[in-house]
């Protein structure tokens, strides 16, 4: 690996014959032998006073004395000792690589000549050539910096912020790195330069609501209820059910998921109600959508306040259902009207009654969105074992199905208020709110709601960061709304959904993603600076990443001495 700018400036290879403006091939140099990886950004340095900006796709070693033909046939089939044979061999080892544009003024332009035979090949050096290729430095307002690019210890990769509205995909196989590279990303994103109206350097966060499926990204909480501090956020909350343990419900900087309805037409609540009680498989039923929605309809005629119907007034609608489906004027059939009641039983039941999630007094709502974007924090909703015990898949699709609505109406007021406002909303294990419909589960009440944000949210400041182990089981259409990636190791299923949906990648590139070290990733898509795909080493994180640690050795070992004990008392 290579510290930039702290070594002597050496070719690392030489130009061979034969280049064009879209590939070159050169010969390593003994120097370059032990640095060059595949996959690094290299400099040629031609003599025609260009710099040219090139990517190593693979490295080939050539020897004259192992090809099938050569004068050592014999020697090898009696066994001489290879290490002979190497010292009198002609042994060298070329690199092919994509040219990925010219170093002009102002970044990369199109290449519009070739380099020469002979033109000298040198490492990517951070203090001269960092600004030229990029076209920006460190420091500069609205870039972030993402460490490093494979093959280097230093060589990070600018990210443009303007272009993260576009919606980001994370996706890799479990312990590909995907979720740890995703908190990397989180402090990157608290932490983002720019300057103030007087001039003077700030950093600035987006306000950031991340779904935790598996207690990822709860350090940052601890961290913060430490310390008070994580970057430009204001505050780090951590939502939990109130199933959760009275030692999480008593942790600072923790409240309780509680929604409302509160701004949902009746249409809205009809669908959400008999969703829920379908778990989303298929078409919902028209006719009890239609008849719940009536009967909601007729009652906000007297009560305006369907939540609190739906919590401490629940047999308003279970008469208006009667009235509406008696006698011979009844506009719901007596069927329809049972199998509505029956949905209502078990969205009060289960939401109202158990979880107690539906409220007056929500603590996400309207003016929660008010305060964070006022306040950029990051916002933890802990779907984890410890935040969630005993809450089923259908209840936690209703809350992003919620949380989504919420999000996609508020930001359309700020839009036409002339407020422009954006907020991140990152959501692990998407496949199980987005699915395609070759996932292997039921459908998801929350679909409808964030592919709305997917395919308009972008318009009004709404960001969508999908994580998922398998991206083909998200739905295509949400996928393809997606214009930065983060590739890691992916299943071989997966590599021709992603390249489908994603532009594709160079073949050097598309073949490595099936086996990319953990924590490695191809970075593509608007963000990414370069314009080009490029293979990322994550750096570590700031804080801490303690969630997925074990301890099996140290453990074991402490099992084994207290049985020794026991067995000696």
């Amino acid at each position: 690996m290579n510290s930039l700018g702290s070594e002597e400036k050496k070719p690392v290879g030489y130009v061979m014959s034969g280049a064009s403006t879209s590939n070159a091939t050169f010969q390593l140099t003994k120097y370059g032998e032990e640095r060059i990886y595949e996959g690094m950004l290299l400099i040629v340095k031609s003599r025609r006073n260009i710099d040219y900006l090139v990517r190593v796709e693979n490295i080939k070693p050539y020897s004259e004395a192992f090809t099938e033909h050569s004068p050592f046939v014999i020697a090898r089939r009696e066994g001489l000792n290879v290490e002979f044979i190497e010292g009198i061999d002609k042994f060298y080892m070329v690199a092919e690589s994509t040219i990925l544009g010219e170093i002009g003024k102002h970044g990369l332009e199109e290449p519009h000549k070739p380099p020469l035979p002979g033109d000298a090949v040198y490492l990517f050096d951070m203090e001269q050539d960092l600004e030229k290729v990029y076209g920006v430095k460190p420091g500069d307002s609205g870039i972030i910096w993402i460490k490093s690019i494979l093959g280097y210890q230093n060589l990070p990769l600018p990210l443009n912020i303007e272009n993260i509205t576009m919606h980001i995909g994370i996706f890799g196989v479990t312990g590909s790195g995907k979720s740890y590279a995703t908190g990397v990303l989180i402090e990157k994103l608290s932490s983002i330069p720019t300057r103030a109206h007087d001039g003077k350097k700030i950093e600035v966060a987006i306000p950031t609501i991340v779904v935790d499926a598996n207690a990822d990204y709860l350090d940052y909480h601890e961290e913060f209820s430490k310390r008070g501090k994580l970057g430009a956020f204001n505050e780090v909350i951590r939502f939990v059910f109130k199933t959760a343990s009275k030692r999480v419900l008593k942790a600072p900087f923790t409240e309780i998921i509680r929604i409302s309805l509160s701004g949902f037409t009746p249409r809205e609540i009809a669908e959400l109600i008999m969703a829920y009680k379908t778990g989303g498989i298929g078409e919902l039923p028209e006719l009890q959508v239609s008849g719940l929605e009536r009967t909601l309809t007729e009652i906000i005629k007297e009560y305006d306040n369907l939540t609190e119907v739906l919590t401490k007034r629940v047999y308003l609608v279970y008469d208006k259902l009667e009235e509406l489906s008696s006698g011979k004027e009844a506009v719901i059939h007596y069927s329809t009207a049972r199998a509505i009641r029956t949905a209502v039983d078990k969205f009060h039941q289960d939401i109202v009654e158990k979880m107690e999630l539906l409220s007056e007094k929500p603590s996400i709502d309207e003016n929660f969105i008010d305060w964070l974007v006022k306040n950029p924090s990051l916002i933890i909703l802990d779907f984890s074992p410890e935040g969630a015990p005993g809450i089923s898949q259908p209840i936690k699709q209703l809350v992003i199905a919620y949380l989504a609505r919420l999000l996609f109406y508020k930001f359309t007021k700020y839009k036409l208020k002339g407020q422009e406002k954006y907020l991140l909303l990152l959501i692990e294990e998407a496949q199980n709110y987005i699915p395609s419909k070759s996932y292997p589960v039921s459908a998801s009440v929350a679909r409808s709601y964030l592919s709305l944000i997917a395919t308009q949210g972008r318009k009004f400041g709404i960001i969508l960061g999908l994580i998922s182990q398998r991206p083909s089981f998200i739905d295509p259409v949400v996928v393809s709304m997606i214009n930065t990636y983060f590739i890691f190791r992916i299943s071989p299923e997966d590599v021709n959904y992603v390249m489908r949906l994603s532009g594709g990648l160079p073949e050097a590139l598309r073949n490595r993603i099936t086996r990319l070290s953990r924590g490695v990733a191809v970075i593509m898509g608007q963000m990414n600076m370069l314009g080009l795909p490029v293979i990322i080493k994550f750096e570590k994180r700031k804080v801490t990443h303690h969630m997925g640690s074990t301890h099996v050795m140290d453990t074991l070992t402490k099992t084994y001495t207290e049985k020794m004990k026991e067995h000696k008392t």
